[in-house]
């Protein structure tokens, strides 16, 4: 029996080292993901400044809208794509004591930010596997035990980059380019020069062709999570006012935000998804009310919804639209006499 035990243990530490060795060559080789190698760098960057952190920007890819160097603040986005509010609280969590600077929390509420649920969705599971991979936390998000276990494996063994959710399909193509001959611009949209810098953007007819097939996905998967989860707007409504008191409770500044979207993508959403749209605004509505939240929505501001060159696509903004647009956060800050630089 005690030889079978010894044989046992060798097995899975040979297995677990084996794992590691393999995925560790391959996220050299061949990255899995980018949101994966974005969260981690911004992760490290995060810890190696965590002293000095004034404010930290939470939320999906949308919350990658504020450039603290226009806010005057030592600021570090932690965004995390494709991100759900049950997420956010747990990375909350997992932040207790790692900043002791911290004053200002931003919280991006997208439109449909209470009608996700990644566990529930095929498309975007394995990015829950992931989030439990990276995030520094020990307990499951109600119900997804699942999930947990699968992302703390592979933690420690790297396995998810071993047996990769794209089978390794155009990985070994793809290394055998020579990358100073590949385009640093990611799709085929145009440059030009403004007042803000170099925008690198869609044109009006790409944006709207991005818009109209991103608005109905994002209106598409919201429904079918909100299916697959019964009471999923009130547990996600919960999850993000447990964030609020408990960052409130450490004395930080809770502000949500709805960033712009590019006046195509407004349309599109409201066509099939005016319901959840309606639904976001009244749990927020109910936020502000019960823990006196501050909320700035500049999803429809027409400064800045109707200027092509400040959209990377039609639901984010590039480089000059974050410029643009922190600016006009600085100024609605300020405004109500709270702010502090």
């Amino acid at each position: 029996m005690q030889k079978l035990f010894l044989k046992t243990v060798f097995f899975l530490v040979g297995i677990s080292l084996s794992l590691n060795l393999l995925g560790t060559l391959a996220q050299r080789a061949a990255p899995l993901e980018d949101w994966r190698v974005e969260f981690q760098e911004r992760g490290a960057n995060f810890k190696a400044r965590n002293e000095s952190i004034e404010a930290i920007t939470l939320g999906n890819s949308h919350a990658d809208s504020i450039d603290y160097s226009v806010l005057e603040m030592e600021g570090q986005s932690l965004a995390l794509a494709a991100a759900d509010l049950f997420e956010l609280e747990k990375t909350v969590i997992s932040l207790d004591d790692k900043s002791p600077n911290l004053k200002t929390v931003f919280i991006t509420i997208s439109y449909y930010s209470f009608s996700r649920d990644n566990s529930k969705f095929d498309a975007l599971r394995s990015r829950r596997v992931g989030f439990y991979s990276m995030v520094p936390v020990w307990s499951p998000i109600k119900g997804d035990w699942t999930n947990f276990l699968m992302g703390k494996l592979d933690a420690y063994t790297h396995v998810m980059s071993v047996v990769r959710s794209d089978s390794w399909q155009a990985v070994w193509p793809a290394l055998l380019l020579d990358a100073s001959q590949t385009n640093p611009f990611p799709y085929d949209g145009v440059q030009t020069s403004s007042v803000w810098g170099e925008c690198f953007h869609y044109t009006a007819e790409q944006l709207d062709t991005h818009a109209r097939e991103i608005a109905g996905r994002n209106v598409s998967s919201s429904i079918q999570m909100a299916n697959a989860h019964p009471g999923l707007e009130q547990d996600s409504f919960d999850a993000l006012a447990r964030t609020i008191k408990r960052l409130q409770a450490r004395g930080v500044r809770v502000i949500i935000y709805t960033p712009p979207y590019y006046q195509k993508y407004n349309t599109y959403f409201a066509d099939g998804g005016s319901h959840i749209t309606d639904q976001m605004r009244l749990a927020v509505s109910k936020l502000q009310e019960t823990y006196g939240v501050e909320y700035y929505d500049f999803s429809n501001d027409p400064e800045l919804t109707t200027h092509p060159g400040l959209f990377y696509n039609s639901d984010h903004l590039n480089e000059c639209g974050y410029k643009v647009f922190s600016a006009k956060l600085l100024e609605q800050l300020g405004g109500n006499g709270r702010f502090d630089k």
